[in-house]
């Protein structure tokens, strides 16, 4: 069980490198989101940066088998879902800029990592209980 677990953290801290890359200016990320009202722009990327940490603290949890680490890191994976999906679907955040296609396609990956680290989470809460 505990490999399982090592290898969920794992899957966590790829999920947040992959977030990393994303940051706007970035090597990947190049839209214009000037447009963004500021308590929107800085509310959202409190969001990301609180998500990024929520990510590393669930990495350790996963680590040491903490009984709560399978429950946080499944709500760590639904929310990496829908940050991508809101922007794949052009909902949030706006940009006068288009997505480019490296983006579009690292996002799309991004989302699927997000869809796995959920599956295998919840097996290891299902199997492991």
């Amino acid at each position: 069980m505990q490999n399982m677990m090592t290898i969920a953290s794992l899957l966590v801290f790829l999920n947040v490198t992959l977030l990393s890359i994303l940051v706007p200016g970035g090597p990947i990320e190049n839209r214009d989101f000037s447009k963004l009202k500021g308590i929107v722009f800085w509310g959202f990327n409190l969001f990301l940066i609180l998500l990024g940490i929520s990510s590393f603290i669930a990495c350790y949890l996963l680590l040491i088998s903490h009984a709560n680490a399978i429950f946080i890191t499944t709500i760590i994976a639904v929310l990496y879902f829908i940050v991508y999906m809101i922007d794949l679907a052009g909902i949030f955040p706006k940009s006068p800029t288009k997505m480019s296609k490296p983006l579009m396609l690292f996002e799309v990956i991004n989302a699927s990592m997000a869809v796995f680290l959920f599956i295998f989470v919840t097996a290891i809460g299902h199997f492991g209980s």
